[in-house]
């Protein structure tokens, strides 16, 4: 991994105001503002260009949700949603625009349609727009651009509180998605740290580790009924998988199949998703090399950084 610098600016002085934040040398920046902060926020010069936005929140403090959009001066948009009854969920809004002003309306609704399919592939929140639209109108040197601006965007948001992207990782162009078809674009690491397997009962899966995060691969098998032991959240999780086709019906009516890969955060937590009961991952996840347990491989990595 190469790391990153990152710059973030206090507008007011406070953390509870406006935020200003850009990767290092990068032509991105994000804005992003509790809602009583709104005010400050579409008053500034990025709200009247050309961006895409998020409104994030929650109706019962727990449940997520998400709203993206796009528009030429986002000023307009964002007066307009904080006056709508059913835009009342919202939170925190955050808007990003390019520096250099290049964005087009048609970057902004590329970059809209890229950033609901990864929000609806992670299962993080609900989607609260009416439509997910895809669009391919650009040509295909623009959607490379534009798939380097999203590698930023998914760095930058879950740093500043939007955590709702599957993986923090940069996307493999193909064929078929540059040709203009919407075939899902793989966004697995290249290199992971550590890779893993596990079996519980008929489920299996395989799953890495990466970056911070612990990502249960495409084409793992899960049991579709849950015990009371299962956590809320991960049960919330998974009825958005489910809902919106990452969670898949096998064979075997007990399992279901997973056809994106998903960051579940921790090796506990994947194995529960796997289980639909509480397990513990440490012992569960199994190195897909040696065959040691998850506990075994960190133990050992851990020595080995202590002895430098």
């Amino acid at each position: 991994m190469i790391g990153r610098s990152l710059k973030l600016f206090l507008v007011d002085g406070t953390p509870s105001g406006v935020i200003t934040a850009e990767l290092g040398v990068s032509s991105v920046r994000a804005v992003v503002a509790n809602r009583v902060s709104l005010p400050d926020l579409i008053s500034r010069d990025e709200a009247s260009r050309t961006g895409v936005y998020l409104l994030l929140g929650s109706d019962d403090g727990e449940n997520s949700k998400v709203y993206v959009g796009e528009g030429d001066s986002v000023r307009t948009r964002l007066s307009s949603h904080d006056s709508d009854e059913s835009k009342a969920f919202f939170e925190r809004v955050a808007l990003i625009v390019s520096k250099d002003e290049n964005l087009t309306k048609a970057h902004g609704r590329y970059l809209e349609s890229r950033i609901l399919e990864q929000i609806k592939g992670s299962g993080q929140a609900e989607i609260v727009n009416a439509t997910s639209p895809s669009f391919t109108g650009l040509p295909e040197a623009e959607i490379a651009d534009m798939e380097r601006v999203l590698e930023e965007i998914s760095i930058l948001l879950p740093i500043l509180g939007f955590d709702l992207f599957k993986s923090q990782k940069p996307p493999v162009l193909s064929a078929e998605m540059v040709s203009g078809s919407r075939q899902p674009i793989d966004y697995r690491p290249v290199q992971a740290s550590g890779q893993f397997i596990a079996q519980i009962r008929g489920a299996t899966g395989e799953a890495i580790e990466d970056a911070g995060q612990f990502i249960l691969l495409a084409g793992s098998k899960v049991y579709a009924t849950e015990k009371s032991s299962f956590a809320d959240h991960l049960r919330l999780r998974k009825a958005r998988l489910r809902q919106n086709g990452t969670l898949v019906d096998t064979t075997d009516p007990e399992l279901w199949e997973l056809t994106q890969d998903t960051n579940l955060g921790s090796p506990s937590a994947a194995s529960a998703f796997m289980a639909g009961r509480s397990d513990n991952g440490r012992t569960t996840w199994r190195t897909k090399d040696t065959g040691i347990t998850y506990a075994d491989w960190r133990a050992m990595k851990l020595r080995q950084h202590e002895a430098g």
